[in-house]
Formats: structure tokens, sequence, C-alpha cells
């Protein structure tokens, strides 16, 4: 599990941007949170350009970030390609 007790909170500027529920399981959302796709990924940004994603999860779903990040990331893309964004 990952240990989430020390964890910094968010700059004012991005916890403004979380969302009320969890990104996975609707549940109320706790933290905010930040992906920034690489090179190789299909949410890669063109070149030249930048992408950050910003997304909420509970408190439960943020327990288990170490086994949730692949589910997160793949989400993230079905959803960039549903809106014709990738």
């Amino acid at each position: 599990m990952t240990d989430i007790s020390r964890a910094t909170a968010a700059p004012e500027w991005l916890a403004r941007k979380k969302h009320p529920f969890c990104f996975l399981c609707g549940r109320p959302s706790t933290f905010v949170n930040v992906y920034l796709p690489g090179k190789g990924t299909p949410a890669a940004p063109p070149a030249g350009k930048g992408r950050m994603i910003i997304y909420s999860l509970c408190e439960a779903c943020a327990g288990r970030l170490d086994v949730l990040a692949e589910t997160i990331e793949a989400r993230i893309e079905r959803e960039l390609r549903q809106a014709g964004l990738i």
C-alpha cells in the first residue's frame, strides 16, 4: 500500500481544480492528482506542446495508487479518445 501519510498539500491553484468525486469510484474525493503523459503513450502531446491532466481520487483509491496507476492512465486515455483529443 502507498504511504500517503506524508503527502504534502496541493498548491492552491491545483487544489482549486479538485473535482468533488473520485475519478475511479465516484466516492467523495480527498486528493487531487496530476498525470503528465510521456512520449510513447497515446495521450502524449504533440511535439513542442505540454499536456497536464488533473483528476481527483478518494482516500481509498489514492491508498492503492501503486496498483491503480495503469487503470487510471487507461481511463484517461479512453476519455481523451472519446472526446476526440487523441
